[in-house]
This record gives C-alpha cells, sequence and structure tokens, in this order.
C-alpha cells in the first residue's frame, strides 16, 4: 500500500484548524513532513479498512471481471477512496499521529529515553 499523500500547500492551515479544535496543542510546531507523514499514515489505515470490505466481491458492472483487470482497478479506487477521506478530514488519526511523532523526536533530540510499553 502506498503511504504518499500529495504534498499539502495547506498543510499549516490544516495544523491550525486541528488547533482549533483541541486536537492539537497550541504551542505545538508546524512540519510539513511529518504532517503529510501522518496523513500517510492515516490514509494507510483506510485503504486497509476499505480494502477488507471489498474482499470476496465479485466483479461486475464498473470494475469488470476478474479478467479484466479488476484487481489493479480496485486497488487504485480504493487508494483514491482513502485519500479523498484523509483530505476531508478523515478521522482526525492524522493530528493524533503528528502530536506523537513530534513529542517522540522533542524527546529524542533532548536524550531521553522512554520505558517500552
Amino acid at each position: 500500500m502506498n503511504l504518499k499523500i500529495a504534498a499539502n500547500p495547506n498543510f499549516a492551515a490544516d495544523i491550525e484548524r486541528a488547533k482549533a479544535a483541541g486536537l492539537l496543542p497550541k504551542n505545538i510546531p508546524a512540519s510539513r513532513k511529518a504532517w503529510e507523514t501522518a496523513q500517510g499514515l492515516e490514509a494507510n489505515f483506510f485503504q486497509t479498512m476499505i480494502g477488507t470490505m471489498f474482499e470476496g466481491v465479485q466483479g461486475e458492472g464498473q470494475m469488470g471481471t476478474s479478467a479484466t483487470g479488476q484487481d489493479a482497478w480496485r486497488g487504485m479506487m480504493i487508494e483514491q477512496y482513502s485519500q479523498a477521506i484523509v483530505g476531508k478530514g478523515g478521522i482526525n488519526l492524522a493530528p493524533q499521529i503528528y502530536r506523537e511523532m513530534l513529542r517522540h523526536q522533542e524527546s529524542s533530540a533532548h536524550g531521553i529515553q522512554r520505558p517500552n510499553r
């Protein structure tokens, strides 16, 4: 599965919306790479969830039959669905992932050893 989310020129606005909604601390810094990675992980979650909904579904209609490459088209459709869901805000996994990524990065930068959970 592909974790890549297209470059988001509005990443700072997305982060500010998450702060305003109380999903992120007010003083958290903006990091494009971390935000796009967090969105990619949320999209991967949706790809997995949507993909399981299609398991065992036979090809008819728009997807054609398995002889016409149904699996390849279905995979691309699922990827687009998941990216569209994340682009519209998803289920707020990205802010949580983003917050944890930055927290982990900060503790690593200060040499703080965290106990394994």
